[in-house]
């Protein structure tokens, strides 16, 4: 069906915690406007219907398919990743992975072509000349520090909370910070969160504070894939709160790790580190 596939509108409907809510009013949309709905991932055999609506959750997929980008039209309204209770922290970060690459290849399509809550609020939207949808009504949508953190592909910038990190030793999180005390052996104190990022540069900032014991240790910053990366090491010296800027160049879309590590064992001591904010540099 490759030619008749480049000759059909495509929605990119990635898995999204209100993703039946919006098959269900495409499928409404579609028919009042002629269309057959077809979902493209379960079926991809030719049908009968003159005018079939393709439906995938890869952009890549469509692009691969259809290369008038025009013809594309993407849905991120409700960003959010579910993950069951009860997998170890490898199927935890394998997970997240998983269900971020489907919106970092969105980031392929021109923005025109992205749809996000801020354009779906309120009235009809037209996806398409032809075709016009209005979002699912009442779906509650999430709201937690997974959710926030996601807003990086539909906005190319975020705050990512401690809450999507991956800590050695719990920390107290509060007011944007997470604070611990660092007594321990040398090791990575936090890393994390293994989005999918789309290709390009970009930008995390930070700040991380110390107290008159944890000041005189080593530290490490890391920021990028997980085998090639940016990396600076810093001992502050004196207490206080020190800012860190680090820039990393996807060269082709990519897992993403952040990590801070201290270098030496540490016999008392505290630590605050801030939300990380990530930017595109481009």
């Amino acid at each position: 069906m490759s030619a008749e596939a480049k000759a059909c509108n495509w929605i990119v409907l990635p898995p999204l915690p209100n993703r039946q809510d919006w098959v269900a009013r495409l499928q409404e949309a579609a028919s009042a406007a002629g269309y057959v709905l077809q979902d493209w991932d379960q079926d991809q055999t030719p049908g009968d219907a003159e005018k079939p609506l393709l439906m995938t959750t890869s952009a890549d997929e469509a692009l691969g398919r259809q290369p008038d980008a025009s013809r594309i039209a993407g849905i991120v309204d409700a960003l959010g990743i579910s993950v069951p209770e009860g997998p170890d922290q490898a199927d935890r970060h394998r997970i997240v992975h998983g269900a971020t690459q489907n919106f970092a290849q969105l980031a392929a399509l021109p923005q025109a072509r992205v749809f996000d809550a801020q354009r779906l609020a309120g009235t009809p939207l037209r996806l398409f000349a032809d075709l016009t949808v209005t979002a699912p009504e009442g779906t509650r949508r999430p709201d937690g520090p997974m959710s926030g953190a996601l807003q990086l592909y539909t906005r190319d910038k975020a705050i990512w909370p401690g809450g999507v990190l991956t800590w050695l030793k719990a920390p107290t999180h509060a007011g944007g910070f997470a604070t611990l005390d660092l007594t321990g052996r040398p090791r990575a104190i936090v890393y994390g969160p293994y989005f999918d990022m789309p290709k390009g540069r970009w930008k995390v900032v930070f700040t991380l504070s110390v107290d008159d014991h944890a000041c005189r240790y080593l530290f490490r910053a890391d920021w990028g894939g997980m085998e090639d990366f940016a990396s600076q090491e810093f001992r502050p010296g004196r207490p206080g709160v020190f800012e860190v800027e680090m820039i990393y160049d996807w060269t082709t879309r990519g897992i993403c790790e952040f990590r801070l590590l201290v270098m030496e064992g540490v016999f008392h001591g505290r630590i605050s580190l801030s939300d990380l904010v990530i930017s595109r540099a481009d």
